[in-house]
């Protein structure tokens, strides 16, 4: 009360020549509460409120961290009445900015954001890591659980953050911050599982969360919080939503820069247990791999990790990861390769990491759609650019091991993909230095991990590839491309057989790519059907379709004059 504070100013006034510094953090936090507490009971803009208090609130965390230990304290006095009185006033000091902090969230949850900023403030500074500090924050969060308990809506943004900054102390050298490190990992999570069964409409009690009501005493702290990173991380991503998950596993990633190697050490375990466990979890994959990607760019020491992060979010989001992969300027970087490399070391989700490319390659490079304004295209530039380094990427992801299987089962896709992507790359008018052929490399690199090299060296052998970059003689090219395969009896005939027949009914998306799957049936149909033994493509159905299709005025030019 005032009256308590007035009786222990007087009373402490004789010490002021022995513990100057105590007195000056005494009155300091007593001036500085005045003000926080007044601009907490006004009409103030949120935001403007809070930040007003989070500047008074560092200014006296910044006095309380200064201030001597207590056993210092004590040795200053000359009396067993000194030693109390200093002790007395010690506590007190702590315990105004402890009600300081009740009191802000008491009224608002959101305001438990002021343990983050503390925790992170004393991450700066290694001298601010105290056990006091640590204690101040656990009751602050113990008075928490008690309160949302009584609640029927709990709004704490901020835990996700908070979680990643406790969890990096539960792995502290010093026992006792990892104890209550531990202890506040519990409060918070418990905070956390409150807030999941209000959302369920579960029964907020002790007996409806697996996560128990942790004691103050420390024998009581689940042990699993202790130098478990692995344990730390399931509970992580058991008990957080989606979005405060999400923060966890940003906190950590930006952790791994940090100029400390424990710190960015420690964040990189967590960080990689937390993906392996729940990255089907993680929103806002995207923003996460582009950070990465400047990250890697700076040369950042964690590379390592930051790949392995790129592969377990691949397993998870595929498709948010490779397009935010070919989201970046051509040709790719050595950064933006290694990329490629680590979304592709899982078998398992390979299959859908190549469709996510073909469905990119249905793009027309250079091209401005106006489907711009309806959220349909693959890019935010003005031009869509993503099938070259889509094109680019395949000559990367076709060749892994990990991939025989999917590139075997997507081959007449890629195959007549990447055909059309020829076509269109030589109607684009790049510069010297941009005229990359990637969709024609990904083609070479496509038959020869698929069995086919001998079509690529025969090709090679006629000068094949040099002169099909050349726009007048492109339709010859398709021709002679389709001749060679059909002459080596190339063992995914049926396939893509089949492949082109389903392209001429559904009808190709442009009259080029009409013209290219023409051009291939006409070829592939000197093959015996008869023998294809498959229920999927009827011979006489075939036939009457490709006679139509033969006889559409095309103007293929001179193709037309050699077939004839």
């Amino acid at each position: 009360s005032s009256l308590q504070i007035l009786q222990y100013s007087v009373k402490w006034h004789h010490m002021a020549h022995k513990v100057s510094s105590l007195l000056d953090a005494y009155s300091g936090l007593l001036s500085n509460e005045s003000v926080i507490l007044a601009v907490n009971s006004s009409f103030v803009d949120p935001l403007l409120q809070f930040e007003s208090q989070l500047k008074i609130i560092e200014l006296s965390f910044g006095m309380i961290v200064v201030m001597p230990s207590l056993d210092k304290v004590k040795e200053m006095g000359s009396s067993n009445e000194d030693f109390e009185d200093m002790e007395n006033l010690y506590h007190n000091i702590l315990n105004i900015y402890e009600n300081i902090l009740l009191t802000l969230v008491s009224k608002d949850l959101y305001k438990l954001q002021i343990l983050k900023e503390m925790l992170v403030w004393m991450s700066k500074d290694s001298s601010y890591l105290q056990e006091r500090i640590m204690v101040i924050i656990n009751k602050v969060l113990r008075f928490t659980v008690r309160k949302v308990r009584k609640y029927t809506s709990v709004d704490a943004p901020c835990l996700g953050l908070l979680a990643a900054e406790l969890s990096l102390l539960c792995s502290h050298e010093d026992p006792s911050i990892v104890q209550q490190a531990s202890l506040g990992m519990c409060h918070l999570l418990y905070i956390a599982q409150c807030q999941n069964d209000i959302r369920t409409n579960k029964p907020t009690n002790d007996k409806s969360h697996s996560l128990q009501f942790p004691s103050s005493d420390v024998e009581f702290l689940p042990k699993e919080f202790r130098q478990d990173k692995s344990k730390i991380a399931q509970r992580v991503g058991q008990t957080l939503l989606p979005s405060l998950l999400t923060d966890f596993v940003w906190s950590l990633l930006m952790k791994l820069s940090s100029p400390d190697d424990k710190i960015a050490s420690d964040a990189a375990s967590i960080l990689k247990f937390t993906l392996e466990f729940h990255a089907e979890k993680v929103i806002m994959v995207s923003k996460i791999v582009d950070t990465i990607y400047r990250q890697l760019c700076d040369n950042n020491c964690m590379k390592d990790v930051m790949l392995r992060v790129i592969t377990l979010l691949t397993c998870t989001s595929p498709k948010k990861v490779i397009f935010q992969l070919m989201d970046y300027s051509v040709p790719a970087d050595d950064t933006l390769i290694q990329m490629w490399q680590a979304a592709g070391s899982e078998a398992s989700v390979a299959p859908h990491v190549l469709k996510t490319i073909l469905l990119i390659l249905k793009g027309k490079p250079g091209e401005m759609e106006d489907t711009l304004m309806k959220g349909k295209r693959f890019s935010l530039d003005v031009t869509n650019l993503m099938p070259l380094a889509a094109s680019q990427a395949l000559c990367t992801f076709l060749p892994l091991g990990s991939y025989k299987k999917a590139v075997a089962q997507f081959f007449p896709q890629l195959l007549m993909t990447l055909m059309f992507q020829v076509f269109y790359s030589n109607e684009l008018k790049l510069t010297p230095r941009d005229n990359a052929l990637y969709a024609q490399d990904a083609l070479r690199v496509l038959l020869n991990c698929s069995g086919l090299q001998q079509v690529d060296i025969t090709l090679t052998k006629a000068n094949f590839w040099d002169q099909l970059s050349e726009e007048l003689c492109y339709y010859y090219g398709v021709y002679f491309i389709a001749k060679t395969l059909s002459e080596y009896n190339f063992p995914q005939f049926p396939e893509t057989l089949r492949y082109l027949y389903k392209l001429s009914v559904e009808g190709p998306r442009r009259s080029e790519d009409t013209v290219i799957v023409v051009i291939f049936l006409t070829e592939v149909s000197f093959v015996d059907c008869e023998q294809l033994c498959s229920h999927f493509l009827f011979l006489p159905k075939f036939k009457s379709k490709f006679q139509f299709l033969i006889f559409l005025p095309l103007n293929v030019g001179p193709y037309q004059d050699l077939r004839s």
